[in-house]
């Protein structure tokens, strides 16, 4: 695992190489959204959506200047169930964000047009800020990985990358620890599999303790309609400073296609079966870091 703390320099800094094509930028929507009375200071919420068409893409949403990134989340629009968003992950460089990245499944594909929202939480550098992460080994097989922040620290953010994966791999879990330690990231090959060989890329944003932060959880219905979602709220006088989720029993044929705090108190999760279906029950849970 490597750790870093984030230092602030004089001038512009080096975006590092994601592995990923270059982020397709034709349109904008840009929201900010600043709310009072965050244990972290300066605590914004960012909002950017791309553009529509069929393509994989990727899409940013950048921190405003002397803030640093948190925490963050995305969404798929317009492709249920048939869009894997196999990256959310920290970017740290000229300008803080967070980056999702979303690739149509294997064939057939989907012929619509979608587009990909990102979200980032920013805020004025907080005490103890540090960036860990870790890998798993490249195999064929489905896996899971736990990244752990610095002893004495608590996790705010969290992102991962699938990389090899080519839209066949399904993220399945983003799981916060309740002491907030630690993250399990769990990927699943889809209903068809993949002989192919793929890793998880698991990123924490760890800060020194702050008062009152806590875990939340909200559950979906546990049945086998095809899309649903779940809502976790932050407890009164709280807002949300972190983000997670998983699919209960989806097995690989259920998507991922949103993990995003969609207000200052609430996390959303929402998922879709693929285009097959699937006959189980299963449900999605959202997670809000809280203080």
């Amino acid at each position: 695992m490597h750790v870093r703390s984030h230092a602030r320099r004089a001038g512009r800094r080096t975006v590092p190489a994601l592995g990923l094509a270059a982020i397709m930028v034709l349109t904008t929507q840009l929201a900010v959204v600043a709310p009072a009375g965050a244990a972290l200071a300066g605590l914004t919420r960012v909002t950017s959506t791309g553009p529509s068409n069929s393509d994989w893409k990727t899409r940013q949403a950048n921190c405003p200047t002397d803030t640093l990134l948190v925490a963050g989340g995305g969404r798929v629009n317009g492709a249920t169930g048939q869009v894997v968003m196999d990256t959310m992950l920290p970017v740290l460089g000229a300008t803080d964000g967070y980056s999702v990245t979303g690739r149509e499944d294997d064939a057939p594909g989907f012929t619509g047009d979608w587009s990909i929202t990102a979200t980032a939480l920013c805020a004025r550098e907080p005490a103890g800020w540090e960036l860990a992460e870790s890998t798993t080994p490249w195999s064929s097989a489905s896996k899971a990985l736990t990244v752990f922040c610095p002893l004495g620290k608590q996790l705010l953010g969290v992102g991962l990358e699938i990389n090899g994966g080519l839209g066949q791999v399904v993220v399945d879990e983003v799981r916060p620890s309740a002491d907030l330690s630690q993250v399990t990231l769990t990927a699943i090959e889809d209903g068809t599999g993949y002989a192919d060989e793929w890793q998880i890329r698991g990123k924490v944003i760890c800060v020194s303790p702050l008062a009152g932060l806590a875990r939340v959880a909200g559950i979906g219905v546990l049945d086998s309609n095809p899309v649903k979602s779940a809502t976790a709220t932050c407890p009164a006088g709280k807002l949300v400073h972190g983000v997670g989720g998983e699919i209960d029993g989806g097995a690989g044929q259920v998507r991922l296609t949103g993990l995003e705090p969609i207000s200052d108190t609430q996390v959303r999760v929402t998922a879709a079966e693929d285009e097959d279906g699937f006959t189980g029950n299963w449900a999605p849970r959202a997670y809000a870091i809280c203080a």
